[in-house]
């Protein structure tokens, strides 16, 4: 299947941080949550798509309908704004869907991105159902059910003090009904959660559901905020409080100058400043 696409970038937006559900395959990204997908970017403007799934599925996953030309311009306010959009043209923000995305940054709590990946990977070749694609082995992400009905298996992964946060997650979705339209209803359910902390319920919100309002704050964004952004949250103690000024200052999109901000911090990996003073 091939999917047109217009300033996009599959690595751009899959080596983001945002998203441990897709998996780099040679030229490729698959993603195994029902049936094993593969992703390739063959040119600009095109994607083509091996297994079984839907143009508009992989629109949806990849967030390849937000108007981009619409969200930057209502984010690009300040110069450091301005250049950490440059720095990651074709970005779009992903919908992982609550579980993997809770899984996910549930499993970010005090850790980086290598240990996330690692720990999602040996999760799914605990519980995960093998297939291929194009001869090659995957693995299923794990499901809460699954784990659930094997709390056991979850030594294997070796996860320590996290382990309860995915029981506890796990436990949590298969008991409960969440009605996926009410925004507002489901970040009070997750809040129940042990694990489920203000920065883990942020990126659940943004990467799991598509809320492009929501505003993570981990280490990075703090770093940025305070270096760029001083003037504007002094006096602001509260992770709520600096998060809301933020969303004030950003509006509808703060979602996505949030992970524009973050690649780039990621990029510099400096203990000086990450950008040239405004």
């Amino acid at each position: 299947m091939l999917i047109p696409v217009k300033d996009f970038s599959i690595d751009t937006t899959l080596m983001a941080g945002q998203t441990f559900a897709w998996k780099r395959l040679d030229d490729g990204w698959v993603s195994f949550i029902d049936k094993p997908i593969l992703v390739r970017q063959i040119s600009e403007n095109e994607l083509i798509v091996t297994g079984e799934t839907s143009r508009g599925e992989i629109e949806r996953r990849l967030g390849l309908k937000d108007d981009i030309e619409k969200i930057i311009s209502s984010i690009d306010k300040d110069e450091t704004i301005h250049q950490a959009i440059l720095h990651s043209p074709g970005l779009r923000i992903v919908e992982d869907g609550l579980w993997v995305s809770l899984l996910s940054f549930v499993l970010s709590i005090q850790s980086n991105i290598p240990l996330i990946k690692k720990r999602i990977e040996a999760l799914s070749s605990i519980y995960g159902r093998k297939e291929t694609i194009e001869g090659k082995e995957v693995f299923s992400f794990p499901t809460y059910s699954q784990i659930y009905e094997h709390p056991e298996l979850l030594k294997r992964a070796k996860l320590g003090f996290r382990e309860k946060f995915v029981l506890e997650a796990a436990n949590f979705l298969q008991k409960e009904e969440l009605q996926i339209e009410n925004m507002e209803k489901i970040r009070e359910k997750l809040f129940e959660i042990k694990g489920v902390g203000d920065k883990v319920l942020d990126c659940v919100m943004l990467y799991g559901m598509h809320d492009l309002s929501a505003f993570p704050i981990d280490v990075w964004i703090k770093r940025i905020l305070h270096e760029h952004y001083a003037s504007m949250i002094n006096g602001l103690k509260s992770y709520k409080d600096i998060r809301k000024r933020m969303i004030e200052y950003f509006g509808d999109y703060a979602g996505y100058a949030q992970l524009y901000l973050f690649i780039e911090a990621r990029a510099r990996r400096s203990d000086r400043m990450f950008f040239k003073k405004n």
